[in-house]
């Protein structure tokens, strides 16, 4: 299992890996003939799932390999090899629950004005979504004791990735979707029944054919998504701090649908097929990046 970096430097780190055999012939000796040797295994609850992102720029990897060997133990024989790659989804490690969340934020124009109060409260359906879901937000604001329009609201998705290599970190922050909805007139509000129903498909604006790459909790490759429901007022606020809402949200991997297909046997294979065998990895493994203390809501939400 490999992780990959390439940006301004550029890294590669090895940080899971086990060998283990599954059988040895009597006497060490091979029948010629055709065999099956099944095996299962399960992997650590705290790898990071697979992921892979290129652009112009830079780039970064998580990809993971199952490796099979026929070894001779006679002298200068070579061993017949064999790798496949295999994707990992991380666990969902919280419930699928809703979200909600609620701002107040006195403003001034011109840094000096007093011009009252914005409330802003938003609920969203979800904290899991697949690429290309699409996100249910409810948008309540009261902006009743205000003096000053709101002229929209942006419903923003925000991405954020970090990469890290050797000594180096780089951190990319990106919106990659907006969408614009009316805003609200000074001294009045839309609440209750009559609050924003806002309806939002979660990808790429730029490149909606290409689906967006997965949440991933790695330490040197951590990716993290965050919804946004930011108003914009009239005038020059600059100096205050706007009543934004921000929602974490988890994007699942999708199993392509051609991923699972079965191998295709030649037509004269009828081989001799050995029982599974269940591969139990000991807690000693070579594990160097350890996940559990990199936690969904660190270092982003100080900022996002």
């Amino acid at each position: 299992m490999r992780a990959t970096i390439c940006c301004h430097c550029k890294g590669k780190n090895k940080f899971y890996s086990q060998s283990v055999p599954i059988y040895t012939f009597s006497n060490q000796i091979a029948q010629i003939g055709q065999y099956v040797f099944p095996f299962q295994f399960q992997l650590h609850p705290n790898l990071p799932g697979s992921f892979h992102h290129k652009n112009q720029y830079d780039c970064g990897s998580i990809s993971y390999n199952v490796k099979a060997k026929f070894t001779s133990t006679q002298p200068n024989k070579p061993s017949i090899r064999n790798k496949q790659e295999f994707m990992v989804r991380e666990p969902i490690k919280q419930n699928v629950v809703g979200q909600e969340q609620e701002s107040t934020t006195n403003l001034t124009e011109c840094c000096c004005n007093n011009k009252g109060s914005s409330r802003l409260k938003s609920f969203c359906d979800k904290n899991h979504y697949l690429p290309g879901d699409t996100a249910q937000l409810t948008i309540e604001v009261d902006n009743s004791n205000c003096y000053l329009n709101i002229d929209y609201f942006e419903i923003e998705l925000h991405q954020v990735l970090i990469l890290k290599a050797n000594y180096s970190t780089t951190k990319l922050a990106r919106k990659i979707l907006t969408q614009r909805i009316p805003g609200i007139q000074a001294r009045s509000k839309n609440v209750g029944s009559e609050s924003r129903n806002v309806s939002i498909t979660l990808l790429n604006q730029i490149r909606p054919q290409i689906e967006l790459t997965p949440t991933t909790n790695g330490k040197l490759v951590n990716q993290q998504y965050y919804l946004r429901v930011n108003p914009k007022f009239e005038g020059c606020i600059c100096c205050s701090q706007k009543p934004v809402i921000t929602f974490q949200i988890v994007l699942l991997y999708r199993i392509p649908s051609d991923y699972i297909q079965p191998l295709p046997q030649p037509p004269d294979w009828n081989p001799q097929t050995f029982e599974p065998v269940l591969i139990d990895f000991e807690h000693q493994y070579q594990m160097n990046i350890a996940n559990n203390n990199m936690q969904q809501n660190d270092p982003f939400m100080s900022k996002y």
